[in-house]
């Protein structure tokens, strides 16, 4: 779409460019404010995240067995479909709802399972600081919004950076996450709605969980906390596989650590992360293609 073709458009949705406007400026104070909190004051370290004291081996087992997750749990699925409605039958997008939840279920298991078979007297609790579900979806939507501007600019850059190279006859088409795809594709109330509870409720809780109360707690018990933290997002990141959005979900891995080890709770990660799944979601639905392209 042509600048003249996008402002026509959103002169039109008016809804539209207040929700751009109400996000853009609570992103931006966000992020002064929180930049001026860790500049003022020492933020970190104030509720100390405990760490995960697996040992090297036993980890790198686990992240093993997530990765091998991520392709036997979708290749399972297949042949269970199959079998049922035979191969000349293509799943539909119900069908991957299934699936993004067996896989969440299955994430969820191999950490429990790993925490508890190797559990150390040593180990403190997920969440160091309990405060309650208000505080914490506050806090939630606080750093989410703090962290637009670093998770928008680094998408930007990656963009900007595939264009360079395109330019320079470098053919890359990269896909868009499959999630995106069936939220454009589906015309199902109840395939969306299963989409829905399986973005902004189930994998935040269970990719926090997994991430921030296994990966991160282990790094920084390895490791300085700046490394720690984009060590766990740059694992968040790839664990997504998806290269177009390799750059903003490591940062998003990053800035959900951030949020995690300054509040010492894992509650304000988990409900940042359905913040931010929701608005991804609610740009899918409202941005044309073309223009969010």
């Amino acid at each position: 779409m042509s600048a003249e073709e996008i402002e026509a458009w959103l002169i039109s949705h008016p809804g539209v460019m207040a929700y751009i406007c109400l996000l853009l400026a609570g992103s931006v104070i966000s992020f002064f404010v929180l930049v001026v909190k860790i500049k003022n004051a020492n933020r970190f370290g104030r509720y100390p995240v405990s760490t995960w004291p697996l040992a090297n081996v036993d980890f790198a087992l686990f992240i093993v067995a997530l990765i091998l997750w991520f392709v036997l749990s979708g290749v399972l699925l297949l042949h269970v479909y199959g079998w049922i409605f035979g191969n000349d039958s293509p799943p539909g997008t119900d069908f991957a709802v299934l699936g993004g939840l067996l896989l969440q279920l299955g994430m969820l298991y191999l950490f429990l399972r790993f925490r508890f078979h190797y559990r150390s007297p040593n180990e403190g609790p997920l969440s160091p600081r309990l405060i309650s579900i208000g505080q914490s979806l506050l806090q939630g939507l606080f750093y989410f919004l703090a962290s637009l501007p670093v998770v928008y600019g680094v998408g930007v850059a990656w963009n900007a950076f595939l264009e360079f190279l395109r330019q320079y006859g470098f053919q890359i088409d990269l896909p868009l996450q499959d999630a995106v795809l069936i939220l454009q594709e589906t015309d199902n109330p109840l395939t969306f709605f299963g989409l829905l509870l399986l973005a902004v409720v189930i994998a935040p809780i269970v990719e926090e969980t997994v991430f921030r109360g296994g990966v991160y707690r282990f790094f920084k018990g390895k490791t300085p906390v700046p490394i720690s933290l984009f060590l766990s997002g740059l694992l968040f990141g790839i664990i997504h596989g998806n290269l177009q959005s390799l750059p903003g979900l490591v940062a998003v891995g990053i800035c959900l650590g951030v949020a995690y080890e300054i509040s010492g709770s894992l509650r304000v990660p988990i409900f940042f992360h359905a913040f931010f799944n929701l608005n991804s979601i609610l740009w899918i639905l409202i941005i044309p293609e073309g223009l969010a392209g």
